[in-house]
């Protein structure tokens, strides 16, 4: 097939997107020989780099669209122009990695869906960002053909939420970036976290943005509810961008007088080697969201060699695969007790560890790849 890929992603977004969709690529790029690949780059200002490392895989066309992208999406949506065909030519599948849809003539488009939380729990968002995450969805799906879902958590939100038919929906979960690993010095590791960061006392961690959706507070109460208990040794670090929590959370600090033992360093590159060394360092590594449609900090975690504490909700239990303590999001003592057992107890947390670091070997980028592939072979199929 001449298949499409959309690089809006990797030329776009900072996180979690771009790199999952860069490690999907690159395996997908490297496996499948029996396809001919090309990409649609809408980028104003040139920004290769962002892709280049996939361009030295194989003979890739390249078309670039040197307008800002907004321009390009609003005469996708509203002039209904110009179509995939004829800024690409003859096209069997656009593989959406985004959920930017253009126009299209004859071609297939597969949409990938990252989770709705828009559809699942509007409440934790303000109304005006839900009417535009809805949108975004909507004229998506209004021309998608089929789905990529991350997790089979979100494909069943995508039929019972938005009735679509399970049958144009594929579930292909995501790898760990092989940058997580745990640490072999442990006295390097720990020079280097007091030296960036200034940490010298055993601390929990998150990572993720500072949202009310992940139940940042909730996380809150249940570290300040620890220190009530006597558990009181351990620092919190928050690490992520600012989200719809952010005021409320350093005001929560200012309230019970935790700004000593809270920490909100804010967002930290992904690609980091600091960020490998903070899941490395942790006691443990909390994550209570109430939503996900998949969560890589866990795994990541994982990877690193850190026990976890995640939420029993969405997508989470299907992403730890039995390897983390579940807890109950809406209650914040089921938070602080799944944290305080971890810390407590030395035999659980090395058996999380060892069942955590199987977990991520099981889900790497090249089964991901595969799977993708044998989508295409099916969709094929049907043309």
């Amino acid at each position: 097939m001449n298949i499409v890929l959309d690089t809006v992603p990797l030329i776009y977004s900072q996180g979690a997107d771009r790199r999952t969709t860069f490690h999907l690529y690159r395996e997908l790029l490297t496996l499948d020989r029996q396809d001919d690949f090309s990409f649609l780059c809408i980028d104003r200002f040139r920004r290769r780099s962002s892709y280049e490392q996939l361009l030295a895989l194989r003979d890739i066309r390249v078309r670039e669209i040197r307008l800002p992208f907004r321009v390009v999406e609003w005469a996708w949506n509203y002039l209904n122009w110009p179509s995939l065909e004829a800024l690409m030519g003859r096209v069997d599948l656009y593989h959406v990695a985004g959920i930017h849809v253009p126009p299209v003539r004859r071609a297939k488009v597969c949409v990938t869906i990252r989770g709705i939380v828009a559809e699942v729990i509007p409440e934790m968002f303000p109304k005006e960002r839900v009417v535009r995450l809805r949108g975004v969805l909507r004229a998506a799906m209004r021309r998608a053909d089929y789905y990529l879902t991350v997790s089979a958590a979100t494909k069943e939100d995508m039929v019972m939420c938005l009735g679509v038919d399970p049958q144009r929906i594929h579930v292909v979960t995501h790898g760990v970036d092989p940058m997580f690993r745990p640490c072999t010095d442990r006295s390097a590791l720990a020079a280097r976290l007091k030296t960036r960061f200034g940490i010298g006392d055993p601390y929990i961690l998150y990572v993720g943005w500072i949202g009310h959706h992940k139940n940042v507070m909730g996380l809150l109460r249940a570290y300040r509810e620890l220190h009530a208990r006597g558990v009181d040794q351990y620092h919190l670090w928050l690490v992520g961008a600012a989200d719809s929590a952010w005021n409320d959370a350093h005001g929560f600090l200012l309230q019970y007088g935790l700004e000593d033992r809270i920490h909100l360093p804010g967002w930290i590159e992904p690609d980091s080697e600091d960020l490998v060394d903070l899941y490395a360092g942790a006691s443990c590594c909390v994550f209570p969201s109430f939503y996900e449609g998949w969560c890589s900090p866990p795994l990541e975690a994982m990877a690193c060699g850190t026990a976890v504490v995640v939420s029993n909700r969405s997508s989470l239990p299907e992403t730890v695969g039995g390897a983390a303590l579940l807890v109950n999001p809406d209650d914040d003592g089921s938070i602080a007790d799944g944290i305080a057992t971890v810390l407590a107890n030395d035999a659980l947390r090395r058996e999380l560890v060892t069942r955590g670091l199987a977990r991520a070997r099981e889900l790497n980028w090249r089964a991901s790849a595969e799977r993708l592939v044998t989508i295409y072979r099916q969709i094929e199929r049907q043309l």
